[in-house]
């Protein structure tokens, strides 16, 4: 016959666990990311992360090709993520591809500059480490949303999805990125 307290101890632990990972943390990890996200940072070169935001994403010459339904977008360009050190950001190279059903003729061009605002620390953890960002596995806001993961500020509709690239080329697939670390203070 079994011990009456050995049936008790696994409805304990589970109570136990289901305290400290409940969503209690999960509202104190969202204030410690706006206690780390409380001041707007600039960097030595002029770029904003927002206040509220880990990183900012800036492709300043995106080329946009359409072929009649179908519309896509391509650049290289930037991330730049806040650090755990004080008055320090990262950076990083990026390849950046969008598409959508939007296109009505066959043409390419140079688009706008695309921005993009990096909101939450799973975004900016995943490309620190040199992975792909995916839109469809993220929340994609078109205007500033207290849930978002990435806000589009400019150059893309919420139509599109996209893919974020680490590295400048398929080396860096291979073997990582590189992250830089820029000046930066709060603004």
């Amino acid at each position: 016959m079994p011990r009456p307290y050995a049936l008790k101890m696994p409805f304990v632990a589970l109570f136990i666990s289901a305290l400290l990972c409940g969503p209690g943390f999960a509202e104190t990890a969202r204030e410690n990311d706006a206690w780390i996200t409380r001041d707007a940072m600039r960097t030595a070169t002029g770029q904003e992360i927002p206040a509220g935001a880990f990183g900012i994403l800036t492709i300043d010459r995106p080329r946009e090709v359409t072929l009649l339904d179908l519309r896509g977008k391509v650049g290289r360009g930037t991330v730049v993520l806040r650090s755990d050190e004080p008055e320090t950001c990262l950076t990083l190279p990026v390849r950046f591809v969008a598409g959508d059903f939007g296109g009505d003729t066959v043409s390419g061009h140079l688009a706008d500059p695309i921005r993009l605002t990096l909101k939450s620390r799973r975004v900016a953890k995943v490309l620190a480490r040199g992975r792909d960002v995916v839109s469809d596995m993220y929340r994609v806001s078109g205007r500033p949303h207290p849930d978002a993961d990435i806000v589009l500020r400019s150059g893309l509709e919420e139509s599109f999805g996209f893919v974020i690239n680490p590295g400048r080329n398929i080396l860096g697939d291979v073997f990582g990125v590189e992250l830089q670390e820029i000046t930066c203070k709060p603004h």
